[in-house]
């Protein structure tokens, strides 16, 4: 084995394969800040002009892509609160107030930091643990799985915090109702569709993403006319406002957080399926949990920016796990990755460490020197982001509109995808006039066919028996945390004792949750 790591040190420390990691980092970071443009799309394009190069540098450029998009995503949502990858969109929730604040350098920082270290942490799981962690993943079966999905709708709903309890549940709700449009996933019949074949696969991710975070919020913009910030804020900071970047003795305040962040990323990354997304909001809420200050949380608190940036890009080396050892994409990026492993001669699976070690350690090498690099490449490009505070926001619409409807459109080639963007702009604007939250009805869409479809498979494997459920262990555990996590919400909100009136509405809450 030491031979074999030798080796691949020997052949990850060549200026060509550090030169295309640095370079697929610079690109990744920069598709990644520009909204609907993500790290997956970037991969796709690049692999067809990856053919003839040599496998370790044309798969280390892809995977450097995809961990630099991961981490570029929270540019645009701490400057912008435009999320430019779907898994940034937890950062906005306290990177753009920090921004209002005159603390954009320090929100940035953080979020580089973070990432930088959560990435570094699952690349060193990915090294040395990467068999023990796949046997574990092999174990999660449909009935765990659906659990674990219940476990973060838990989550979702304490995600409301001091707000209504009732909006937070429309949100959700309405979240889930909008994930069941399509054709059933056992039985093909049209739901919800009002006879429009477009609809018969559903609703796309990216487009309501898009619509929901990032159109919304310039409608809302354009209405206010800005005139809101400058009341709360006494002006719009620019350059000169941003202040001091993170100092030493915050990031060792923050180092709790970020390492049990990247934990969470870790473990949600290598079981597959469950993705970054999950993962930042996951470690977003278990960071509330744990602050000795969560009423900060969504005002501009450093935590809420360094604890999503570590589980999302704590993902990208776990997602491999699968990958290397099964031959089983853990995401929608890793499948892509899967299929330039494939088209350079290295078939994914169990095989793989045995026919390819020296070659399979390189990668790992590389993969940890693409943090290194992440980290020296996005320290200038921050200096230049920071400029886009001083631009009138007005003149920042039209460019951002043109990408948002390129990401749309982009996703699929599909004019009907603008317009279902354009549809949910209307939604997130409408919702955040009343104040119901985009987040929550977000999650509650990512995790809604999650959870029908493993429920309905753990169904058909135990022939209707619903107690398939309780009698797996981890399922059993899982479900447990899920009522945990449920009284531990009820009873920090001080819900555990309450008035008659009120009883029925939160025992609702809670079946819902349920």
């Amino acid at each position: 084995m030491s031979s074999h790591i030798a080796k691949g040190f020997a052949i990850a420390f060549n200026f060509s394969n550090l030169g295309g990691v640095a370079f697929g980092v610079f690109l990744g970071i920069v598709l990644g800040a520009i909204p609907g443009l993500t790290g997956t799309m970037a991969i796709a394009l690049l692999i067809p002009l990856t053919y003839y190069m040599d496998p370790v540098l044309s798969i280390s450029l892809l995977i450097g892509c995809y961990k630099g998009s991961v981490y570029g995503g929270s540019m645009s949502a701490i400057l912008l609160n435009t999320p430019g990858t779907p898994e940034a969109a937890a950062t906005a929730f306290d990177g753009y107030p920090l921004t209002l604040q005159g603390k954009a350098k320090k929100a940035l920082t953080t979020a580089l930091t973070a990432s930088v270290i959560g990435d570094s942490f699952s690349d060193l799981v990915l090294f040395f643990s990467a068999m023990p962690i796949a046997l574990i993943a092999l174990k999660i079966g449909p009935p765990e799985y659906s659990m674990l999905v219940l476990f973060s709708l838990t989550i979702v709903a304490s995600l409301a915090g001091s707000s209504s309890l009732l909006k937070g549940m429309i949100a959700a709700f309405s979240g889930i109702l909008v994930s069941t449009v399509g054709l059933d996933p056992i039985t093909t019949s049209r739901r919800f569709t009002f006879g429009l074949v477009d609809l018969d696969r559903g609703i796309k991710l990216l487009p309501l993403l898009i619509g929901l975070l990032a159109l919304s919020e310039i409608f809302l913009q354009i209405e206010q006319g800005f005139k809101r910030e400058r009341e709360n804020m006494g002006k719009v900071p620019t350059v000169e406002d941003q202040g001091e970047g993170l100092t030493k003795r915050e990031l060792v305040t923050l180092l709790p957080t970020i390492f049990r962040s990247a934990s969470i990323g870790t473990i949600l990354g290598a079981i597959p399926g469950i993705g970054s997304i999950t993962a930042a909001f996951l470690g977003y809420d278990q960071a509330k949990r744990s602050s000795k200050h969560p009423e900060m949380f969504g005002k501009g608190s450093l935590e809420g920016v360094a604890a999503p940036e570590a589980a999302n890009n704590a993902v990208c080396g776990a997602n491999l796990i699968p990958v290397v050892t099964l031959g089983i994409p853990g995401s929608l990026s890793a499948a892509v990755l899967m299929g330039a492993f494939m088209v350079h001669g290295l078939m994914p699976g169990p095989m793989l460490m045995q026919e390819h070690p020296s070659t399979l350690y390189a990668l790992f090498i590389l993969m940890l020197m693409a943090n290194a690099i992440m980290y020296v490449i996005a320290r200038p490009i921050l200096k230049v982001a920071l400029h886009i505070i001083s631009i009138d926001k007005a003149k920042l619409f039209p460019p951002i509109l043109i990408f948002c409807g390129i990401g749309a459109y982009g996703s699929d080639l599909s004019f009907f995808d603008m317009k279902i963007m354009f549809i949910f702009a209307l939604v997130g604007y409408v919702m955040k006039k009343v104040d119901l939250s985009p987040a929550i009805f977000l999650i509650s869409f990512i995790l809604g066919p999650l959870l029908e479809n493993s429920i309905r498979q753990s169904l058909i494997i135990s022939g209707g028996d619903f107690t398939i459920f309780f009698t797996r262990p981890i399922s059993l555990a899982l479900f447990l945390l899920s009522l945990a996590s449920i009284v531990w919400s009820l009873k920090k909100l001080s819900l555990i004792h309450i008035s008659e009136p009120t009883r029925p509405l939160y025992i609702s809450y809670a079946v819902f949750c349920l």
